[in-house]
């Protein structure tokens, strides 16, 4: 057990509160200011303790934090708090999600720069992350804005474009003629640009991609035997990388060449009434050769995945005038080419079977009919075999906007594009960045643009867009398990990778599938260009639980709808210990709830009564050596049975993250402890000593078992009792011998 230090002491001005009522503001603070000045959420140095680390999504910082952030980080606070009283060393911190179009319009709307918005953000969400008491290191936290972190995310774009992973083509994206600027989705709306109301066009230009695709099948493997994840983790995986299972044939287009083709209904293939290509397709243009036809092929591009094109009235259907023999099929079939094939299947060439599916039935309305042709079908005795297509694709990951990792390449009139050495990252935004919404600051920033060809020193100018926040997110798990002195030098080879990974516990929002995918992808790229060290399964994390979301009048709450929730006047008016109890006690973590001020109200009056019961007797009544109940006499031998099974109970709780239960478990304790008070006095008149001790032993192992849920009541309850260690300090009483 750890002593507090003379520090602590001072800290928390001789221990816990004068007898009286609550004082909520005053008590949580005092015990934050004690646990800082006990650094008891230090990283520990490695030991023979199990080590365990604990992350969480990083916040976005895009202003206060909101009810969502503070249900993953309750639930992962929680957790570490638990491992550490159970005897791990534990590590657990989070960075701040920096970069990226929201923190850039907002810094837009104040007429600030993003940098100083930025800063803004992170001094109050961790003000705000301090005062809910959250047990964080922070001395293992980063902003992902900042150029000593960067400068590995451009690493880990060169490591990826040398390894091929990362390649470049045309894309369409929409621009803005007025503003002389791409735009992302949410700044286009019906049409029209969000800053200048001006119409949008789509233009084609060179953009940057990830290749997930080589990485799709590693991800999808093993994960049926990654028995610490939650169904809704395992879920969200399967849904990104949304497997069909069928089979595939190889069709003989008219006029030369194999086309393989797919199709999930294998016993219909004599139904097929044409093949379906996607505009995406490696090899599309190989059925262009009518100018026509490649004229139509190049509107699709442009309109790529508006929302008016999604439904199969209104998407594009390009009828090639080709035709393809399919074994199986009873004729020959034509050929088209829609971006509907991309929604369903991937990049991809799929049978249409119109009897099967209402998609292929609304195509095949829209097909002229062919007069067909002598040549024959080709009969072949080779079967269909089994096959998958996905429709996890590669994306894009550079972006036309400044607010950004600059892409670390060079564009020489000799050379070429020349990737920038890695010994001369990080590229650095300029420091006096300002940004408008107007053109790209970066392409007229002199100091930025103009630079020389690391391959041949002549002139030449900077690649002016920068890699998509989304590539900061995939490797934001990374930094926490390395000390901040040694960030500089080896991030992605640092050796407490060995200690650390995989993690033990990674707590998501239901909405973060997508993140966690890159994240575990992230993670095997690593190892294979031998940086991470070899992972068992090569997963990056031991254990996922992904939540479900807060609502509030049956949505999503969200600063958009303006449906949020303020956790400031929340906090000021009940308090870090009834906000962090509400949002564990209102529903289990694999459970969307609607706010109200129900839960509030519930914990609220818990907590008053836990207190005006627990604090005076505490304070007064002796405790048990070894805090041991007497369990002579029925009545005490009952409640000794009653402790053990909630401290059983919770225990397994806390180690599965079921935090409802393990609250309404420490809640129902409490009952029973008032329960054996009044039977003994209505049985015997009066409390005797082991009465009297056998109910503070009881209160005691409550406020033990509360501790990781509502830490501040908690260690205010073990300081009245006398106790002179940190509660945050203290083993779990579970793993107590007597």
């Amino acid at each position: 057990m750890m002593m507090m230090s003379s520090t602590s002491l001072e800290a928390v001005e001789g221990g816990a509160a004068k007898a009286g009522a609550y004082d909520a503001v005053a008590v949580e603070a005092r015990w934050q200011d004690a646990w800082s000045s006990a650094s008891v959420f230090a990283t520990p140095p490695q030991d023979e303790r199990p080590s365990s680390y604990v992350f969480a999504g990083c916040p976005f910082t895009s202003g206060d934090a909101h009810l969502g952030h503070i249900r993953s980080y309750t639930i992962s606070d929680a957790h570490a708090r638990f491992l550490r009283a159970r005897g791990h060393a534990v590590l657990f911190s989070l960075g701040f999600d920096s970069f990226g179009l929201p923190a850039e319009l907002e810094a837009i709307r104040r007429d600030v720069s993003p940098q100083a918005w930025v800063e803004e953000c992170c001094t109050r969400m961790r003000g705000q992350f301090e005062q809910l008491g959250y047990s964080c290191d922070w001395d293992r936290t980063f902003v992902s804005s900042e150029p000593e972190h960067y400068r590995w995310t451009q690493w880990l774009f060169l490591a990826m474009m040398e390894k091929g992973l990362v390649y470049q083509r045309d894309a369409q994206v929409t621009w803005c003629d007025s503003c002389q600027t791409v735009l992302a989705a949410l700044q286009s709306e019906d049409g029209e640009c969000w800053r200048c109301h001006g119409e949008v066009r789509f233009v084609r230009r060179p953009q940057w991609f990830m290749r997930i695709s080589a990485y799709i099948e590693d991800n999808e493997n093993g994960l049926e035997d990654l028995p610490g994840w939650d169904k809704a983790a395992v879920g969200s995986q399967r849904a990104v990388l949304g497997r069909i299972d069928g089979v595939e044939v190889d069709a003989v287009v008219l006029g030369g060449g194999e086309l393989p083709v797919f199709t999930p209904h294998a016993d219909s293939i004599a139904d097929a009434a044409f093949v379906a290509v996607s505009p995406t397709h490696l090899e599309v243009d190989s059925f262009t050769s009518q100018p026509e036809v490649a004229e139509q092929l190049e509107q699709v591009r442009e309109a790529g995945w508006r929302r008016d094109d999604r439904g199969v009235e209104r998407a594009q259907v390009v009828q090639t005038g080709m035709q393809a023999s399919v074994p199986g099929a009873s004729s020959l079939l034509p050929i088209v080419i829609s971006s509907l094939v991309d929604a369903r299947f991937g990049p991809t060439a799929v049978l249409g079977i119109p009897e099967r599916d209402e998609t292929d039935r609304g195509i095949a309305e829209r097909l002229e009919k062919s007069a067909g042709t002598a040549w024959k079908l080709t009969k072949s005795n080779a079967p269909p075999r089994p096959a998958a297509r996905y429709r996890a694709r590669d994306f894009p990951i550079s972006r036309q906007r400044a607010w950004g990792a600059p892409i670390p390449l060079v564009h020489c009139p000799g050379c070429g594009t020349v990737p920038v050495p890695r010994e001369a990252l990080p590229v650095s935004l300029p420091d006096d960045l300002q940004v408008s919404g107007d053109g790209n600051p970066l392409a007229e920033h002199a100091d930025f643009l103009e630079c020389s060809c690391p391959k041949c020193q002549g002139p030449a100018k900077r690649e002016t867009d920068t890699i998509d926040c989304h590539v900061d997110g995939m490797w934001m798990w990374v930094p926490i398990c390395v000390p901040a002195e040694d960030r500089s030098t080896s991030m992605f080879s640092h050796p407490e990778f060995q200690r650390w990974l995989p993690a033990k516990q990674i707590v998501w929002g239901a909405d973060a599938g997508g993140y966690m995918f890159d994240q575990r992808l992230i993670g095997k790229v690593l190892q294979d260009l031998e940086e991470l060290p070899p992972l068992e399964a090569r997963e990056p994390f031991a254990n996922a639980l992904m939540h479900q979301m807060i609502r509030m009048d049956g949505r999503k709450m969200s600063k958009h709808l303006g449906n949020v929730v303020d956790p400031n006047e929340l906090i000021g008016r009940v308090g870090a210990d009834v906000v962090r109890l509400a949002v564990l006690n209102a529903a289990s973590p694999g459970k969307a709830f609607n706010w109200n001020d129900q839960p509030v109200r519930h914990c609220q009056s818990f907590l008053e009564t836990l207190w005006d019961y627990a604090e005076p007797r505490l304070r007064e009544w002796n405790q048990p050596p070894g805090g041991e109940i007497d369990a002579s006499g029925r009545l005490r031998r009952r409640l000794s049975t009653w402790c053990r099974v909630a401290c059983d109970k919770i225990t397994v709780n806390l180690e599965q993250l079921e935090m409802q239960r393990a609250t309404h478990n420490t809640m129902l304790l409490l009952t029973r402890i008032q329960g054996f008070e009044k039977r003994a006095v209505d049985q015997r008149g009066e409390l005797d000593d082991a009465d009297r001790e056998a109910i503070a032993a009881a209160l005691l192992l409550l406020v033990q078992m509360l501790a990781p849920c509502t830490p501040h009541i908690a260690e205010e309850l073990w300081a009245v009792a006398g106790n002179e260690t940190l509660l945050s300090a203290t083993p779990w009483p579970a793993d107590d011998e007597s």
